[in-house]
């Protein structure tokens, strides 16, 4: 069963034990370790809302949460964070990135 889900046979074990123990209680994951997040829900309004009024950089979007609300973090702490509410994040390409999929235009070769 753990191979065919691509998991370590004590994944689930782990698991079955959780489950006899607590029942569907234990099927949600529970927090986890590691600092708390540095913007509350009000400063995520903020980002939402000078997100949506213009584009900005990530660099001035920092600037602008340390001098309006007096929080600082770090350009990818804010990335992450953007990322987590549901935008991505793309940088400017100067160059066009060939696609892994063929176009109906291109024939493949024939070796």
């Amino acid at each position: 069963m753990a191979e065919k889900q691509r998991v370590l046979p004590e994944t689930i074990r782990e698991r079955r034990r959780k489950w006899f123990k607590a029942g569907f209680a234990s099927l949600p994951d529970q927090p986890r370790s590691g600092a708390p997040s540095k913007l509350s829900d009000e400063h995520r309004v903020r980002l939402k809302a000078w997100i949506e009024a213009e584009p900005l950089t990530c660099r001035f979007l920092v600037d602008r949460l340390e001098t309006e609300c007096g929080i600082r973090l770090s350009a990818n702490t804010l990335r992450n964070e953007l990322k987590r509410m549901g935008y991505v994040w793309k940088r400017t390409r100067y160059s066009l990135k060939k696609s892994a999929t063929p176009s109906a235009s291109h024939k493949p070769s024939v070796t």
